[in-house]
């Protein structure tokens, strides 16, 4: 197979790590600590694919300021990050990724990722799945409060300026409605969904999608 991109930018959480189970956790955590609850639909609406500035606005209904803002930021992160931790069983990346990482590193096709998660989180996971093997950290795109959340395209936009790649002629991967839409809003040459619940009609009224897989695996074979 020969890959229909000049590179591959992949959304993190939940696309190379199914890790919303523990955000989830930490949201309602952290939600619960201020009196505010969360259901399904917030997190659908206001939570997949936001940054974590957009989703304590959103949470408060305000505009905390930078210090506040800064502190809600590591308390959440901080939960996410003990739950990851004590559940160490479940940190592995998703199925068939490694194996496409490979793919594409021995073929000398750049990646990278872009994601809504901060720095620290980033580092985590670098050393977690020894990431530093397919990706080059200053390449990464992660929260810095400068880029709008999907599905706005800013953070992919920025990926492929640092990988030098003109998006259109970029795959990007993504696994929520909101980072498809963001996908297309970049202008992404192929756009691929993962669905690793095999629930694929939650895509079912997006455009743009070029394929939908429950293994990474599928990327190579098809």
């Amino acid at each position: 197979m020969s890959l229909p991109a000049k590179a591959v930018i992949f959304d993190f959480n939940g696309t190379l790590f199914h890790d919303s189970e523990f955000h989830h956790e930490a949201w309602c955590r952290f939600a619960n600590r201020y009196g505010k609850t969360l259901n399904e639909e917030d997190f659908d609406a206001h939570i997949h694919g936001s940054t974590n500035r957009e989703i304590i606005e959103y949470l408060f209904q305000t505009k905390p300021n930078e210090n506040e803002m800064l502190r809600f930021y590591e308390e959440k992160e901080t939960i996410y990050r003990e739950i990851c931790k004590r559940n160490p069983e479940k940190c592995i990346l998703t199925p068939g990724a490694d194996v496409f990482l490979d793919y594409l590193s021995e073929r000398n096709i750049p990646c990278t990722i872009a994601t809504a998660s901060y720095q620290l989180n980033v580092e985590m996971y670098f050393h977690l799945f020894h990431l530093n093997r397919w990706f080059q950290f200053e390449k990464i795109v992660f929260d810095t409060g400068g880029y709008r959340g999907k599905p706005y395209p800013d953070m992919f936009l920025a990926s492929a300026d640092k990988l030098g790649i003109p998006i259109d002629q970029c795959m990007i991967i993504e696994d929520s409605i909101r980072g498809v839409k963001a996908a297309v809003n970049a202008g992404a040459g192929t756009i691929i969904a993962v669905d690793f619940d095999r629930n694929p009609d939650k895509f079912r009224l997006l455009k743009g999608i070029d394929s939908i897989i429950s293994d990474f695996r599928q990327l190579i074979t098809q």
